[in-house]
């Protein structure tokens, strides 16, 4: 999934820097998430956020999944984000490496 300000702000006449947040889950991790703990699925989708700068630079930040999960002290969820990290920083990288 996506959402962006700049386009919705474009929508309206408004230009601003490009920005997007992208939505990124696996249903397999989701049913293991909630399996191991209800509340914890506040956190899905993960997100990734891509801003344009003003040197036409691009900046993407984010959380790992064992950062976003680390509140919950699961160890079931500790497993899963750990096991999320490497996929998570491969998606990131794909995206960043075309």
């Amino acid at each position: 999934a996506q959402a962006s300000a700049s386009k919705a702000a474009a929508d309206r006449g408004v230009k601003i820097l490009g920005n997007a947040v992208l939505m990124v889950f696996r249903n397999d991790f989701a049913v293991r998430m909630l399996q191991a703990s209800v509340a914890a699925g506040f956190e899905a989708p993960l997100r990734i956020y891509v801003t344009e700068n003003p040197d036409a630079t691009t900046t993407v930040a984010y959380r790992t999944p064992s950062t976003v999960f680390a509140p919950y002290r699961n160890a079931d969820i500790d497993i899963l984000a750990r096991e999320l990290d490497p996929v998570f920083e491969r998606i990131v990288s794909d995206a960043l490496n075309p």
